[in-house]
């Protein structure tokens, strides 16, 4: 799981690349143990980390692991609250952060510990005891639905594995690896780092402002697309809404570099006429599935076996089966959530996502939290009826409500402001007629745009459903106020999917 079990014969090769400069395999083992002597020597347990995407992100991080201390990465793209709530929950020792950095308040009089890669440490207060599972190496904090992030306790070990697995599933000749997402999604970490580590090639990490993002959003698009054509990655990691970027950049004349062979999408569900959309672009996307508790990815699709709509199959480091429609792990996952006794060990990971097996190849069905029921006792997924939604390339974000309601309602955000309501009105006219009549979207209202910032998205792109329902109650209680319930022609059609009607 150590760096130098993997640089043999790689020694001179370039293990990092950043605008500035490059660092080869002997020169990233020598500035990891450099620090992780520090931290030895200095007796910490839990360690944060929080920066850029940058060299010292991947020191600090491969540090604490030669250390076999606790990890704990801080996102810049937190908000201020946010990262304090990670730092008292983990009562980390020290803080590494640059110097100016966005954290860099931590403490007056910081020690520098590497000059080169700008890495200094903050030493904190840690007065309060802390509950860790035996062999936590790592505490990834996940935003999930809520406003206050819960602590994923994960093992050095279980984080190879998944490494080792994607690298065997997707046998790559050559891996130029930019990193789009911040390292401290697990899924870039352990995807974008730790597997191109794992085989010998190349990561190329560039700042926030390099690509084009402020905090966790997208603001510049260009910044992002001039990016890759001057890195011309062999492979980056997409959320959808990311995705949808590159195809409508597609759109528009943007060519995707040639050296561009793989490209993972995932952390929220992605719609088929998507990726379809994307493949027909020239944009080689593979979607995968996992969460945090199953240590990132389970199952992926790869060049070498690529099913549209699925999440592809199952990777062998850990393995899935499904109880009730329910997507259950075992094997390689987490060792339970932060100061939660009551969760250590876990034998399995029930993950709250819908899905089933075919040939090994696992589709999803939406999530079991997720289902609503309308007045007329009707079980809906809302996810699929979305998917359809953003399938259109007009949407950017759609969420569709319908509990204790007797027909669903959208929220959307267009994808830009020269759609027009009529435009809206007859792509989900055209929507309706593929539902059954009980999931057709009678009403919608359009919303700005969901963001980490606003609190109404994850990291990873997923809608906080609760939240956004609670931001626009006097939205959605309009819509169903309107006694024009039937504005569009809402047609009786034959079943659109099992997946909408769950139990009767």
């Amino acid at each position: 799981m150590l760096l130098n079990q993997y640089i043999n014969g790689h020694d001179n090769d370039v293990a990092l690349k950043c605008t500035h400069g490059s660092i080869t395999y002997r020169a990233l083992l020598s500035a990891v143990e450099n620090l992780a002597s520090w931290i030895t020597n200095h007796n910490a347990e839990r360690v944060g980390i929080a920066f850029d995407n940058s060299f010292a992100w991947v020191i600090a991080d491969l540090a604490c692991q030669q250390a076999d201390v606790c990890c704990v990465p801080v996102p810049l793209f937190f908000s201020t609250s946010q990262q304090e709530h990670v730092l008292n929950e983990s009562q980390c020792h020290f803080l590494l952060t640059n110097r100016g950095g966005e954290l860099s308040e931590w403490s007056e009089s910081p020690t520098v510990i590497d000059c080169e890669n700008d890495i200094v440490a903050h030493s904190l207060k840690h007065d309060s005891r802390v509950y860790t599972p035996v062999g936590t190496n790592k505490i990834t904090f996940t935003s999930g639905s809520t406003g206050s992030p819960k602590g994923v306790c994960l093992s050095t070990e279980s984080q190879w594995k998944v490494a080792h697995s994607i690298e065997r599933a997707v046998q790559p000749e050559i891996v130029n690896h930019l990193c789009l997402l911040p390292l401290s999604t697990l899924l870039e970490n352990i995807a974008g780092v730790y597997t191109p580590l794992y085989h010998g090639g190349t990561v190329y990490l560039a700042t926030a402002s390099e690509r084009g993002f402020r905090g966790s959003k997208l603001v510049n698009p260009n910044a992002l697309l001039s990016l890759i054509d001057r890195v011309q990655p062999s492979s980056v990691i997409l959320v959808p809404d990311l995705l949808m970027v590159l195809v409508q950049a597609c759109n528009q004349g943007w060519t995707p570099p040639s050296s561009l062979v793989f490209i993972a999408v995932g952390g929220a569900h992605v719609a088929p006429t998507l990726l379809a959309q994307a493949q027909a672009k020239g944009l080689p996307v593979f979607e995968g599935y996992g969460l945090s508790e199953a240590v990132s990815v389970s199952t992926l699709n790869t060049p070498n076996c690529n099913t549209m709509g699925s999440a592809g199959k199952t990777l062998g480091h850990n393995q899935l089966h499904i109880e009730e429609g329910e997507i259950v792990v075992t094997g390689n996952h987490f060792l339970g959530y932060l100061n939660q006794p009551s969760s250590f060990y876990p034998t399995q990971v029930r993950t709250g996502d819908l899905g089933f097996f075919s040939d090994n190849t696992l589709t999803l069905n939406g999530r079991i939290k997720n289902i609503m029921v309308n007045s007329f006792g009707r079980n809906v997924s809302p996810e699929w009826i979305e998917s359809l939604l953003l399938g259109t390339g007009l949407f950017r974000q759609a969420l569709v409500y319908c509990e204790a309601k007797p027909y669903c309602v959208a929220l959307l955000v267009p994808a830009s402001n020269t759609i027009s309501n009529s435009q809206i009105q007859s792509t989900v006219a055209l929507i309706n007629k593929q539902l059954p009549d009980y999931a057709q979207v009678v009403s919608f209202a359009t919303i700005g745009l969901c963001t980490p910032e606003n609190q109404l998205l994850t990291p990873t792109g997923k809608l906080k459903r609760d939240a956004i329902i609670t931001r626009y109650a006097t939205d959605l209680d309009m819509l169903y106020q309107s006694q024009d319930q039937h504005q569009y022609s809402v047609q009786s059609t034959t079943a659109f999917s099992s997946q909408f009607v769950i139990k009767e």
